[in-house]
């Protein structure tokens, strides 16, 4: 395979980004603890809902420990109050998150999740449950410090590492530092988020262990290959036959099947026989 560029690595990207990894960068004073409600809330949808539903609950409540304690439908209520869709289900997900945040620590305070590990938030999410795959790897960029003397620039986890050698891209176990180069230009800017949570949902999705044989490598590989001709429901199809749940934010590849050309039917004038007059004999009339 031909040594990768950036640009290369930016298209692949592009073909299985979805909206749902847009998210926005976080406001310096905003809790942890509603950071990840907001995903929790987001689920696998944009992020415009999830603020939309924060939005809601602040305006009606004064913390978070009142819609913990409050009953269902005053929650339901309040995200209705802002003409929130399927509101049940959504104040349902504000519950569970609260309450079990709160039974594993006896309070509502995550703000330690920003200065620990990658694996320790994620063992904390893990616990919750109803955390959103891609909220992990926004908090990984979320905690990013880089006054911290131990800063050392994007964080290049083990996943992304194995990903970028099992795509022939790098070879095995290539160096934080050739990663970061190649990603460099592809999260500057407002695609910071974005590509970076891309990257790290495909790359979390391959096994640790190499298999002889990995679909979901191959598969990643095919849309690698075909990244600037594969069409929409091509690379739809096979994305869902490996898990990947997420809808496709970039579309309009590949040919358009034609709606078939509806047949003119021809209307059959029937013909009108011409009746043949018989000629009528006169009767001579005798003397």
């Amino acid at each position: 395979m031909a040594k990768v560029t950036s640009a290369d690595i930016k298209q692949f990207l592009d073909r299985v980004e979805s909206r749902t990894f847009h998210v926005p960068v976080r406001d310096d004073d905003l809790s942890a603890l509603r950071r990840l409600l907001s995903f929790v809330i987001q689920e696998d949808g944009t992020f415009a809902t999830a603020s939309k539903c924060m939005t809601a609950i602040n305006d009606q409540f004064i913390s978070l420990n009142e819609p913990r304690v409050a009953r269902l439908y005053e929650v339901q209520d309040a995200l209705e109050s802002k003409k929130i869709g399927n509101a049940a289900h959504k104040a349902l997900l504000v519950q569970e998150y609260l309450r079990r945040v709160f039974g594993m620590q006896n309070h509502l305070d995550l703000d330690w999740l920003f200065d620990s590990s990658s694996e320790r938030r994620q063992t904390l999410l893990d616990a919750i449950g109803c955390v959103p795959r891609h909220a992990s790897f926004a908090l990984d960029v979320d905690s990013i410090d880089e006054e911290d003397e131990d800063y050392e620039g994007l964080p290049i986890s083990p996943s992304v590492k194995r990903f970028f050698a099992r795509m022939g891209w790098l070879s095995a176990n290539p160096k934080e530092s050739v990663v970061r180069e190649l990603l460099a230009p592809i999260v500057e800017g407002k695609d910071f988020y974005p590509m970076f949570i891309t990257l790290s949902v495909v790359a979390h999705m391959l096994p640790v262990s190499k298999p002889k044989k990995c679909v979901k490598a191959d598969a990643f590989a095919v849309i690698y290959k075909k990244r600037n001709t594969m069409g929409d429901d091509e690379i739809v199809e096979l994305l869902a036959s490996i898990g990947f749940d997420y809808s496709l934010m970039n579309t309009g590849f590949g040919k358009k099947k034609k709606p078939a050309a509806k047949k003119t039917v021809k209307k059959k004038v029937a013909k009108k026989k011409a009746t043949k007059k018989k000629a009528t004999k006169k009767k001579v009339a005798k003397d």
